[in-house]
């Protein structure tokens, strides 16, 4: 029997799913939002404007339903192009990407047994003063003046876009993985809610909202599985009203951890050595550090070229086009460009 997660993806498409994705295509084109490929010579093309996975995510979160996935499709990019999203990335300060990703899930430079990327969120770390000075750095700091967003969106919106444009393809460069013919274009994600009582949910319930709504607008088919650590007494009342932000899609990959099955379950899906500490495995990395990179992901960036190891901070991009791989380093320092 087919892995479920690989339906519906490249290399694993239905005939019905492929003619889907034809037609797709077809109407797309036919309303100026994708041109195909273009072949000059044996040696030159114009690639396509969009890689058929990106589009497939639109088509999965539509269930192959053109009129869904063109509605959501349409709408993504206006929103790209309207509210500047390349611009907002790539003109981010690097100090303030440092300060950003303190209140979101954060890479851990690990990925699970199918490669894909895994991340940490700490929610119950951001209390109420921790946020209003957040809400405060955001106001006082830099932000694009090409985008009408207000600064915590655009904050917000970089922490996406570092995912989709850096953590995301890196992984997928990995060819020492299951399934390798599928690019990898999700994350595992693992929100510890400790501690997190009904009041201070109350106080971040906009911040987790927000997010949780850019990313089902704008970022369709981002998320692999949740495992939600540390849910105190009580909290499945609060869950009952807050998984109303989930489409069901999302909530089916939400998963509640009880103490003692927090080790064993993530055991099946991570291998112990990617696991941190705090969760019962070897990894030697908390909430706040760095990106701690396996063996194989800092071997593509030495052999890219980047030694900033163990890691470069900011607003980055991994190319890898025809066995040709770089990490492009964009974002500001000082307000100029780096």
């Amino acid at each position: 029997m087919e892995d479920i997660r690989l339906v519906g993806r490249l290399g694993h498409l239905s005939d019905e799913q492929t003619s889907a994705l034809i037609d797709f295509k077809v109407l797309l084109s036919d309303k100026q939002l994708y041109s195909p490929e273009v072949i000059i010579d044996e040696k030159r093309s114009i690639p396509a404007t969009h890689e058929d996975a990106y589009l497939l995510k639109f088509l999965r979160a539509g269930r192959f339903n053109l009129t869904a996935a063109f509605r959501q499709f349409e709408t993504t990019e206006k929103w790209r192009k309207n509210c500047a999203i390349d611009e907002i990335y790539d003109d981010f300060d690097v100090k303030e990407f440092e300060e950003t990703r303190k209140y979101y899930p954060q890479w851990t430079g690990r990925r699970d047994k199918n490669g894909v990327p895994i991340q940490v969120y700490e929610v119950g770390a951001l209390d109420s003063r921790k946020m209003n000075l957040y809400y405060q750095s955001a106001k006082s700091g830099t932000k694009s003046t090409k985008s009408i967003l207000p600064a915590t969106t655009q904050r917000l919106i970089v922490i996406a876009e570092h995912s989709t444009n850096f953590v995301v393809p890196l992984c997928s460069s990995v060819q020492k993985r299951p399934s390798s013919e599928v690019p990898i274009e999700t994350t595992v994600n693992i929100v510890d809610i400790t501690g997190l009582g009904f009041s201070q949910f109350w106080a971040l319930r906009n911040h987790l909202k927000d997010a949780s709504t850019l990313a089902q607008s704008y970022y369709p088919e981002a998320l692999e599985k949740v495992f939600v650590i540390g849910a105190p007494s009580g909290f499945m009342k609060i869950w009952d009203w807050a998984k109303g932000w989930f489409d069901a899609a999302t909530t089916s990959k939400i998963f509640f951890l009880a103490p003692d099955n927090i080790t064993p379950t993530l055991k099946e899906h991570i291998d112990l050595d990617n696991i941190p500490k705090k969760y019962g495995g070897k990894l030697d990395w908390k909430f706040g550090d760095a990106p701690d990179l396996d063996e194989e992901l800092r071997s593509l960036l030495v052999n890219a070229g980047c030694h900033d190891i163990p890691f470069t901070y900011g607003s980055l991009h991994w190319k890898d086009s025809d066995g040709k791989r770089s990490v492009v380093v964009s974002g500001t320092e000082n307000g100029k460009r780096r």
